[in-house]
């Protein structure tokens, strides 16, 4: 019997999970769209069936033995550790896009199918799909105050999620993502991954870091218990508002004050195109067992080799122009927060949020 997910990211891009057979802990499985989620599309951007296939990969090109090309087309059998899967993807480069997709994980994990495929290629599906539509998922934090959004670039572990935290219950700023958000001509669109997640870390915690087991174990209980209940996480959501400053965020190790500065455009469309590249290339989900890192960016640039000149290889070429017209006069910012982070470190950084001329 077939189950049917479908979401619908504000009217630009539309996606089904189609599960061929069934499985059970079919609620909690797409923790990380459940903000898009809708009884049903029509017309889907994107299929991903879940399940045995038999593949279509005749007259195809061989690459390492394991992967299979021809046009608009990919194919393989791959694997990282102990977890293995079969992958199909019928129009790759263009047009609509079916994902035929079948996992193995050791465990009770091999019931939870959607986890590893959104794992491994569900985001950065979507990340591409986008872009043929001219909408950026930038791995950005996001804020808007009276239609008004800043965005927040950085790695791991700069804080910008706490950050994120910070202005969203002290400062009353909306929320618009804390890990990815849409850019698109001058607009920010919400991308609101995890809100349940990002909820809870604003009621109980104090910064994004959990403190002990104690706190996973609470926010997985917080997840489950909220999955169908986002407006219980007190979390209000812009949909849109105007880009006004974008923020990157970095920490020092033995610096001791927070510093801000302006830098230059070109600098920060190689960074947030770096940055997409190395989100690109990690695991979504990475405490997901079995599965640390990600694929699809593998997977672009043996497409690419066999046609160098198709959309897929000149997807990052295709950002930096398009970031570049939308970045125009936008102001732009690098902080660099002190190594431990405090209240006082906040309120001078939403200080200067409000003094930025936008």
């Amino acid at each position: 019997m077939k189950q049917i997910l479908s979401y619908n990211i504000h009217n630009v891009l539309k996606f089904q999970i189609i599960l061929n057979k069934k499985f059970n802990l079919i609620d909690y499985l797409n923790v990380e769209h459940r903000f898009f989620e809708v009884d049903s599309i029509d017309k889907p951007d994107i299929i991903l069936n879940i399940g045995k296939f038999k593949p279509s990969n005749e007259d195809c090109y061989i690459l390492d033995n394991k992967y299979y090309i021809k046009e608009n087309y990919f194919y393989c059998k791959d694997s990282i550790d102990k977890t293995k899967w079969e992958l199909e993807i019928l129009g790759f480069e263009s047009g609509d896009t079916v994902m035929n997709f079948d996992i193995k994980v050791p465990g009770i994990l091999g019931l939870l199918p959607i986890l590893g495929a959104h794992n491994l290629f569900i985001s950065p599906l979507i990340d591409y799909k986008l872009s043929k539509k001219g909408y950026f998922l930038l791995h950005s934090a996001g804020l808007s105050k009276d239609k008004k959004a800043f965005l927040l670039s950085g790695m791991g572990g700069a804080f910008k999620t706490t950050l994120a935290m910070d202005f969203t219950r002290k400062a009353g700023f909306d929320f618009m993502g804390d890990e990815r958000v849409i850019l698109h001509g001058k607009n920010v669109l919400s991308y609101p991954v995890g809100l349940v997640s990002f909820g809870y870390r604003c009621k109980f915690l104090q910064t994004e870091k959990k403190r002990n087991i104690l706190d996973k174990i609470n926010l997985i209980k917080y997840n489950f218990n909220n999955y169908y209940h986002l407006d219980r996480t007190d979390v209000n959501v812009a949909e849109m508002s105007k880009l006004c400053a974008l923020f990157f965020i970095s920490r020092q190790s033995e610096r001791e004050r927070l510093t801000i500065r302006e830098t230059d455009l070109q600098k920060a469309i190689d960074r947030l195109v770096i940055n997409n590249k190395i989100e690109m290339n990690h695991a979504y989900m990475p405490n997901l067992m079995g599965i640390s890192m990600n694929r699809f960016l593998e997977y672009m640039l043996v497409y690419s080799f066999i046609f160098p000149n198709s959309l897929i290889s000149t997807h990052w070429e295709n950002m930096k122009k398009n970031l570049k017209v939308m970045l125009e006069e936008i102001p732009i910012y690098e902080i660099e927060l002190p190594k431990e982070y405090d209240n006082n470190v906040f309120n001078d950084i939403q200080n200067y949020v409000k003094s930025v001329d936008y």
